[in-house]
């Protein structure tokens, strides 16, 4: 019988981080799942995950970090490139409103629709803006590396804070970004009576369709690189969007003259 006194840390055995590397994919793959069934909270936990795989500080290195690949490895886009920095822009993301439990209450919100793929460095992918509305006087803009930390360590994905950033808030809440007001316009936008309302109509929960995006990129980016086709992933990207009630495929965006 063995009774180690005291707590150090030790070497790994070879290959543990390319089994962690399984796991975090195969973790990917469950929330991304779940999201494309209806569940869309469900990929705020893939924001733990992801920051286990890329995000390194001076008291953690990132998995991809430790395998040495974060300058090598080849990442997947599907955000389009803009060539203008000024105006409005949401991306891959397309509005989609859904009918809820409560009489005539509505979730307004959007959903990733995954077109043209692109590949880029790790860096560029990390720190691309995938939201961004600028004028003269302002700036307002979302990366993934945004997207993921302030998920992960504030809401919900690995802790829940009291406090979380403001920036963050006002675009998950709708408060940034566009609004519509209640007209028959509006009405044959969204696919049901908006005139009802009586307020400005907000789009919620952009971040969680920028999360799918990320998860979806991820997915195929390790499985690629690390060779990991073996295992599955197959998304279904038509169930929620057969699901919404809003007619057209469209989305927000204004691009400067």
């Amino acid at each position: 019988m063995h009774n180690k006194k005291t707590s150090k840390r030790e070497s790994r055995l070879p290959g543990a981080e390319k089994e962690q590397l399984k796991d975090s994919l195969r973790d990917l793959i469950a929330d991304a799942e779940r999201y494309d069934y209806g569940d869309f909270r469900a990929i705020k936990r893939s924001a733990a995950t992801l920051r286990l795989l890329f995000y390194d500080t001076k008291r953690q290195t990132s998995l991809i970090s430790n395998l040495n690949d974060k300058d090598k490895i080849i990442m997947q886009s599907f955000n389009p490139k803009v060539k203008y920095n000024r105006g409005l822009n949401y991306g891959s993301v397309y509005v989609a409103c859904f009918k809820t439990n409560k009489n005539n209450e509505f979730y307004n919100t959007f959903l990733f629709k995954p077109n043209s793929k692109r590949t880029t460095t790790f860096e560029k992918w990390w720190d691309e803006r995938l939201f961004f509305m600028n004028d003269v006087n302002h700036t307002t803009q979302l990366t993934r590396s945004k997207i993921i930390i302030t998920i992960a360590n504030q809401d919900g994905g690995a802790h829940f804070d009291e406090n979380i950033d403001s920036l963050y808030k006002n675009i998950t809440s709708g408060d940034t970004g566009m609004s519509l007001e209640p007209s028959r316009g509006t009405s044959f936008l969204l696919g049901y009576d908006s005139t009802k309302a009586g307020k400005p109509i907000h789009f919620k929960d952009l971040t969680l369709a920028y999360m799918r995006e990320i998860v979806h990129e991820t997915i195929l980016s390790l499985q690629s690189y690390y060779g990991l086709s073996n295992i599955p992933y197959t998304p279904n990207f038509k169930y929620n969007w057969s699901r919404r009630i809003n007619y057209m495929a469209w989305q927000f965006g204004l691009k400067p003259e």
